[in-house]
């Protein structure tokens, strides 16, 4: 018997750490809520791609999606279902942005076309002005010659030795051109594109995958390798220096697993290289270094078994000013998006979930302006499943809990009922407006930039459902089609606010 409870304490003692390892369960973390969906019969959808398009049509964002033929359509998605084409790209996404012949104008870059810009905040020439195809995530100036330059990583190049593509800008269109970025010295056979990042001195960082080196007498090994690359103006192709590695030996080391995903934020400096190393088949940690040092230094390290993809943002989405990154799990026949924060320090506890009601890992999430009227940003998600309809959805931002519940706008009579609703610039708003404290409070309307409009103050309202009748003076002191209303308290607090739409 004492036999039995030894071996019973020795199976605890060694079954603590692995449990501690364990990833928080995500039913303890917000679920995110659906905002709208596409018509289960319909294949497609997002398949070649999801892109937010900021600024885009009459100063308003919009989001590109791809279609079944390939093309990808604009749309401003207003409210739910508003799915109003204004601007059809050719050749899928996605849809990339920079000025690629130096005017100043916000040039795109989509399907291998290049569309040239009319003006800031308008659609571009529906004609496309070039013509190369390949996939990319990324402008970056690389060669620091004032036009904006079209990137991609070439990871396939084993017998070849690309490591990029770059097609560089340039003050004509039809003087742009594809260029193949090889291997060269001080790199070797041994390494292949990952990541591509622009650094804190200006200069490209290449962020190769490494394995089996000839030179290393161990061989069997995988790892990283940071390399800096540096163009003298107006060059086509850059020299290397290399930076630092981190390798990893497959006889006592933990492999590192290929698909991480480099996070930057225009808020803070910081760069960081977000992993998977394999513990087992399907098992994994994931690790966050910092390389805003031009070193790989590990700052977390949380364990989650059959994460898939690391997916950084474009926005907030948790209310904040930092972007947010998210974590694909896949396991079996379900999916779990897990949202993380980009607040410094980045850590390991997700703010977030989302089970799509569909099997397969997503193949495109990117957040979208706040399309759902809370004035949080939104996401899109893209799944393609294998043995049914394409599933594409729309799910809202994460809303913290407040003292007010809603701003709900009420239509007049001769309006459609729509979310958001539209309203009139020149007709009283009626609001029900919702408080846990009793207290004197005000109506603030800013634009979404930020530019405070108007405010009136709207007196005593008592705990609960409170109807309050707005002047229609709060809404004629600007041009602008989209308004935040802002609920604040006596202290001028914001405790409430509803983004709407005004005709």
């Amino acid at each position: 018997m004492k036999t039995l409870l030894y071996l019973f304490a020795v199976v605890l003692l060694y079954a603590a750490p692995l449990y501690s390892q364990k990833p928080i369960e995500s039913q303890a973390i917000p679920e995110l809520q659906e905002w709208w969906r596409a018509p289960a019969d319909e294949k497609g959808l997002g398949e070649y791609g999801v892109s937010y398009i900021p600024n885009f049509y009459h100063g308003k964002d919009a989001m590109g999606v791809s279609i079944k033929n390939g093309q990808m359509e604009t749309w401003l998605n207003r409210f739910p279902g508003d799915r109003e084409n204004v601007f059809t790209w050719k050749g899928g996404g996605p849809v990339l942005r920079g000025d690629f012949n130096g005017d100043g104008l916000t040039d795109y870059y989509a399907g291998g076309y290049v569309y040239r810009g009319i003006k800031n905040g308008e659609m571009p020439d529906s004609v496309p002005v070039f013509y190369k195809l390949m996939v990319s995530e990324k402008v970056m100036d690389v060669n620091h010659d004032g036009y904006d330059d079209i990137l991609s990583v070439a990871d396939h190049g084993i017998i070849d030795n690309k490591i990029a593509l770059i097609i560089y800008g340039a003050a004509d269109f039809k003087n742009m051109k594809l260029v193949e970025i090889r291997r060269t010295a001080p790199m070797d056979s041994s390494v292949f594109g990952e990541q591509m990042f622009m650094g804190s001195d200006g200069n490209l960082r290449f962020l190769m995958f490494s394995y089996n080196q000839p030179k290393d007498n161990r061989r069997d090994f995988n790892g990283y390798v940071l390399f800096r690359a540096k163009w003298k103006t107006g060059d086509t192709l850059p020299t290397y220096e290399k930076l630092a590695e981190a390798i990893r030996y497959r006889d006592t080391d933990i492999p590192f697993q290929r698909g991480g995903a480099v996070y930057q934020s225009k808020y803070h400096s910081n760069s960081y290289f977000i992993v998977r190393e394999a513990l087992g088949m399907f098992n994994f940690n994931v690790l966050i270094y910092d390389m805003s040092k031009d070193m790989f230094e590990q700052k977390l390290k949380f364990r989650m078994d059959y994460a898939y993809a690391v997916t950084p943002l474009n926005h907030s989405i948790d209310s904040d000013k930092y972007e947010d990154w998210v974590i694909r799990q896949y396991g079996g026949q379900s999916t779990t998006l897990h949202f993380f924060s980009g607040k410094l320090p980045l850590d390991s506890i997700a703010f977030a979930t989302y089970k799509p009601l569909c099997d397969n890992p997503p193949i495109a999430i990117s957040s979208i302006s706040d399309i759902s009227g809370d004035s949080i940003a939104d996401v899109a998600v893209a799944i393609q499943p294998l043995n049914m309809p394409n599933c594409f959805m729309i799910i809202k931002g994460f809303t913290q809990s407040s003292d007010v519940v809603e701003l709900d706008v009420q239509p007049s009579p001769n309006q459609i009922d729509m979310i958001p609703h539209p309203v009139k610039r020149t007709s009283p708003l009626t609001l029900r407006i919702t408080v846990s404290n009793p207290s004197l409070y005000y109506l603030e309307a800013v634009s979404t930039d930020g530019q405070r409009i108007q405010e009136q103050e709207l007196g005593f309202l008592a705990t609960g459902m409170n109807t309050v009748r707005v002047a229609s003076e709060l809404l004629q002191g600007t041009s602008v089609q989209l308004v935040i209303l802002r609920l604040l308290d006596r202290q001028k607090h914001i405790v409430g606010q509803r983004t709407i739409i005004i005709e």
